[in-house]
Parts: structure tokens; sequence; C-alpha cells
């Protein structure tokens, strides 16, 4: 502590004069830690935490110490394992990477670098003995005490003019080698530097996380409906092994096979249950799967480097991965139970050079994954999203084609199988619905956040590049099952369909178009089975109010959610005290009159 209480001191001679009357005691409370260190960064109630406004009682020299703990093993790197053999290279190099030159390391080092005080005698004997790594480290440490200088709050400016102070002040050529390690050591020994805080963000709603709809769909709609569709299907298969056991040898016999392989196929649910088990059960496994199929692997790019400590001021969970494919721009995927990984292409490293926000807009939107922690159900290589997208195929295969082959060849009970037909025909929409829609608005809500910070302009323009990238044609028609086309999240970013309303509505508007598509079908179903008008209707009807009643889980799972996300966003989030309640109030009416109208005519629950 008396190390780092002395040299706080000597840095606040260079870098902050207002504060150095106290400088060796905020240094010796930066490193104690605990509370002592936490009460250096408590604002108390006249400003924001991390803010340098009048009254934030937050000077600059905590966050300096911070800043330079945060890099205190890049710079302990340089005077170990005989990497630089002098604090004056290292004074040179700053001063070579503040003034703006190009040379090489080698060259900076042989030199002194420009407007470099003293002697250069006392530099290296040769430029031979510079390491090349010296130059990236150095280049990794000036970019992270610059973004940690500008998240609590300094200007660009200013915060890129302090990091070189501060490294000048450490490595001047009056210091040695063993002062320098002493101080290095004792903060790698204090606990490790802060979280950065959030930087503000923009927009009218501070409320970008929209309803955990995919979570929800998981829950109520799988893991509470399983047992009942599994039952369900139970029934269906043994009225069908009966008709294929109890009739004599010809039509009804074959039309019992062919619907029994056809219902095979309703099995998806429970097949998307365990799919999205999977995603949650085996996350280590899975990571190792990606990595070995992108061939993702650690980078010290400089490019890599500045998009790593961009992500992890957002959240230092979050590590990075790289590949040189050209397939995407960037995925997140798990890589434990409370870690993750996003993975980088080629193609973000050179929007990171054209476009660094749309870049940046990319990552906050993978970032967004995380923080609603469905990127154990999304990503790469999820279990989920993948039977959701073969799932359609596999069933025209599997539950259509074998009953228009038979009624197309007009066997005995060819008008009995078209009814059926039309049944099977809407299995596929009627089950793809929601765990689509679940996948379209994870995605609308993750470029929700992107929009808050970045603005929807860089995201349009992300969107943009993501459209240019190679796809043929069947990837990108089944990848409209897992994300929204582009054009809808263009439109969302901007705001069009009626802002959050819109967003809150579709999830329960999607229960009507879903029942209103099974309702559609049944009426020419029950005709085509011999019933006249009126009873079809009747029977139609009463089919609906069923239907209403197995899902009232989910009708009233969904009007609760609506009611309570509100304020869910309010407590876990103290800074979002302007989450608007009439969009979910008015989306909350759907999911409600569909519950009521399940007791009509007292149907049974399911």
């Amino acid at each position: 502590m008396e190390v780092v209480g002395a040299w706080s001191r000597r840095l606040a001679e260079r870098l902050t004069p207002h504060e150095i009357d106290f400088a060796a005691e905020v240094g010796s409370a930066y490193a104690e830690g605990g509370e002592r260190r936490r009460r250096l960064f408590d604002p108390g109630d006249g400003g924001e935490t991390g803010g340098f406004a009048a009254g934030a009682g937050i000077g600059e020299l905590p966050v300096i110490l911070d800043a330079l703990r945060a890099v205190a093993d890049h710079l302990h790197t340089f005077l170990a394992d005989g990497m630089i053999g002098n604090t004056l290279a290292v004074y040179a190099l700053v001063q070579a990477r503040r003034g703006g030159e190009t040379a090489s390391p080698a060259r900076t080092i042989a030199t002194g670098g420009p407007a470099s005080p003293g002697p250069t005698s006392s530099g290296p004997s040769s430029p031979g003995r510079a390491n090349p790594d010296q130059a990236r480290l150095l280049d990794q440490a000036i970019a992270t005490l610059t973004e940690r200088l500008i998240a609590y709050g300094l200007s660009g400016e200013r915060a890129r003019q302090q990091t070189f102070r501060l490294l000048e002040t450490v490595f001047e050529p009056g210091n040695t080698p063993e002062e320098i390690q002493a101080l290095l050591s004792a903060l790698l020994a204090t606990p490790p530097a802060l979280p950065l805080p959030e930087r503000p963000a923009g927009g009218r709603s501070r409320s970008w996380m929209l309803p955990p709809w995919l979570w929800f769909y998981l829950t109520a709609c799988l893991l509470a409906g399983a047992p009942g569709l599994l039952s369900d299907w139970i029934r269906q298969a043994g009225e069908y092994w009966s008709l294929m056991t109890h009739s004599p040898l010809g039509a009804a016999r074959t039309a019992g096979i062919v619907l029994a392989v056809a219902s095979i196929a309703h099995l998806f649910p429970v097949l998307i249950l365990l799919g999205g088990t999977a995603s949650l059960l085996v996350p280590g496994l899975r990571a190792r799967h990606v990595e070995r199929r992108h061939d993702l692997r650690v980078s010290d790019n400089p490019v890599i480097e500045e998009i790593a400590a961009f992500v992890r001021r957002h959240d230092p969970s979050i590590e990075i991965r790289f590949s040189e494919s050209t397939r995407m721009l960037a995925r997140v995927y798990p890589a434990g139970w409370t870690k993750a990984r996003i993975a980088v292409f080629l193609p973000l490293t050179v929007l990171w050079r054209a476009d660094p926000e749309a870049a940046e807009a990319v990552l906050l939107h993978e970032i967004a994954h995380r923080r609603q922690r469905d990127h154990h159900v999304v990503g790469l290589a999820s279990p989920f999203a993948w039977l959701v997208r073969v799932w359609g195929p596999i069933f025209v295969l599997v539950g259509l084609l074998p009953i228009a082959l038979y009624a197309a060849l007009g066997g005995p009970a060819a008008s009995l199988l078209t009814g059926q037909l039309l049944v099977h025909a809407t299995v596929v929409p009627r089950m793809l619905l929601l765990p689509v829609m679940a996948l379209w608005l994870a995605e609308l809500s993750a470029d929700r956040l992107a929009v808050r910070q970045r603005g929807a302009d860089a995201l349009i323009r992300a969107l943009g590049r993501e459209r240019a990238l190679p796809h043929d044609r069947m990837r990108r028609v089944s990848g409209l099952l897992t994300h929204p086309p582009i054009g809808l999240r263009r439109k969302a970013a901007e705001g069009r369909f009626h802002g959050l309303t819109g967003l809150a509505v579709a999830w329960p508007a999607t229960l009507v178009v879903r029942l209103a598509l099974v309702s559609a079908v049944a009426l020419p179903a029950f005709m085509l089975t011999g019933e006249d008008a009126g009873t079809a209707i009747a029977h139609v009807f009463r089919s609906i109010v069923e239907a209403l009643a197995f899902d009232r889980l989910i009708l009233s799972g969904s009007a609760v959610l609506l009611v309570v996300w509100p304020w869910i966003v309010r407590t876990r989030h103290t800074d979002q005290g302007n989450v608007p309640f009439i969009p979910y109030v008015l989306a909350t009416a759907l999911p409600l009159a569909l519950y009521l109208t399940s007791f009509l005519g007292g149907a049974p629950t399911g």
C-alpha cells in the first residue's frame, strides 16, 4: 500500500495536480481494496457514479489508478524476461506512439523515438534486441487505458492526453526498472480493476429488452405442454393402430398405415424441447464443436484486441475468438454456464476499420443476446435453431407426402385422407409460428440495444453488410425461420409498426394467427368427412374452444408476462424509470380475450 501511495503522489504531480494533497491517501485506499476502494468511486447523492460532473465527488486520480491496474500485467511484461532492456526503450516507444510515428519498433528503440529526452546511448545496444511483441503490447495498453478513462467520463482528447502522461510518468528515464516493477507488482497484488460503467445511451425509451418470449416458449409452451402433446399423440397413434389391426386387409388398413407414419411428425414440439435442453446442458461441448467447425481461435491481431476491449467494456464475461471465414460477421455462443464467446469473422474486421459504428452495432447485438441469456438457445450450433429449420422439410416428406400420394393415386379412402391432408398441412405453420416468432422477437430485442447505443443508421448499415455476405438461396430462405427478414429489422430499427407497441403486440397476435389458420382449414376438412356446412361450422367452433382450453397456460402466462414486464424492468434496472406501460397493457387484451373465450361452452381444460 505504501508503494502505491507514494506513486500516487508522483502521478498526481504530473496528471492531477489539484488532487495532490490527498494523493497518497487515495493510493493507499485503492491498494487496500474492499470498502475503502469502493468509497473512492462512490459519488454520493450529488452525482452519477463514474461521472466527473460538479458534485460527483470522484476525482480523476482513482480512475487513473484503476486504469493502471487494468494494464499492469501488460506493462509488467515489458520488464519481464528481458523483453526490453531498460525503461528508456519503453519511454521511447510511448513517445513514438504519441507523436503518431509509424516507424518499426526496432527503429523507434534504436533512435530513441521522437523528442526523446536524455541521451540515447543508454538504450539497447542493438536494434536486433527489440521484440516485435512489445509494440503490440504497448498498443493494447494504450487502447485499454484510453477506453477506461473515456468510460469514466473524460473526453476522448483528455483521455488520450492523460494516457500518454501516465505512461511517460511511469517509464520516464529517471525511474529504475526496480521502482517500476515494485509499483506494478503492488498493483497486481490488489483486487482486479473495477467493471467499467456502461456508457449512457440515447433514444427515447431506455427499456430496450423485450419480454423473454423464447424462454417463455420453452417453458410454458413445451415443458408444461409436452405431457399433453405426448398423451394426445399416443391416443391418436392408438386409434391408427386399431385401424390397422382390426380392419380387413385393404383400404382402411392402408389408410391407417399412411396416417400412422404421418403422425410421427407431430412429435416435433418434443424434439424442440430436447434441442433446447441440449443447448443448456452441454455448453462446453457445444463450444468445442463450434470452434472446430469454424476454426475459431485466440488472435493477437490488433484489430481483434480492439474488438475484445470494446466487448469487455460492456460484458467482461465474453471472450473473442477469430476465424478467417467470410460466411458471417459475428455470432455469440455459450462457453459455459456463466461465460460466452463471440465468434468474430473476417468481414467484421474489415467493417471495424471501414465503419466502426456499424461494427459496434453488430457486437452490441451479440452482447444483447448474452444479456438476455438466450445465447444458450440461439447462436452458433444451436440444436434448437437447427430443429426449427429442418423440421418443415422433414414433415413434408414424412407427414404430407404419403397422404398426398395416397390421395393422388385414387385410393378407396382418398376423400377421407384428403381431409386429413388439409389438417396435416396446417401442422407445419401451426407448430412453427410460435418458435419462429419467439426467435424473431429475440433478434429484434437484441437489435434494440444496438439502436439504443449506436443509433438506427449504424444498425441499418450493418444489416446491409450482412445481406452482402455470400449465402446460397436455400440457406437464406431457411435463415428466415430463425432471423427476421432484413427489411423487417430495418423498419423496426426505424421505429415503424408503431414502435414498441407493435413489438409488444407481435407475440399475442401470433396466437391469434395460429388459431385463425387452424380454423380456416378445419371447415373444409370437416366437410370432406361428410358433415354438412352447419354441423361443420359447429364442429369448428367447438374445436376452437377446445384448442383455447388446451392453451390456457400459454394464454394466461402471456397476459401475465405482458402486465408484469415493465415492473420487472423497473425493479431490476433502477435507471429505467421511464419504461412505458401502455404498449404492454394494449398487448394484454388479445391473450386475455382468448383466455376468456376458452370457457365458452364449458370446454374441458387440456
